[in-house]
């Protein structure tokens, strides 16, 4: 395993290694946002708590702030190539 990587069981039941794209702590929560190594276009944010547990993110409020918070990073890290 990876240092960027963790493993999400999927709604089969089987573990899937993803990568880490970012985190980000935001409305007193932190989030992760994750890709699998065979498709990185699509990805997956997620809530966790200090345990380590992840939460799928249920409100368009939320999903709406997570799209624009990625494409900030991703135009920041377009413009430090």
């Amino acid at each position: 395993m990876k240092e960027n990587s963790i493993f999400i069981t999927d709604d089969n039941g089987k573990e899937v290694e993803m990568t880490i794209y970012f985190t980000f702590e935001a409305n007193d929560k932190n989030y992760v946002v994750v890709y699998q190594e065979d498709n990185e276009d699509e990805l997956y944010p997620f809530i966790y708590d200090e345990e380590g547990n992840l939460y799928e993110v249920e409100t368009e409020e939320e999903l709406s702030m997570i799209e624009e918070i990625v494409s900030a990073y991703e135009e920041k890290e377009e413009e430090e190539q």
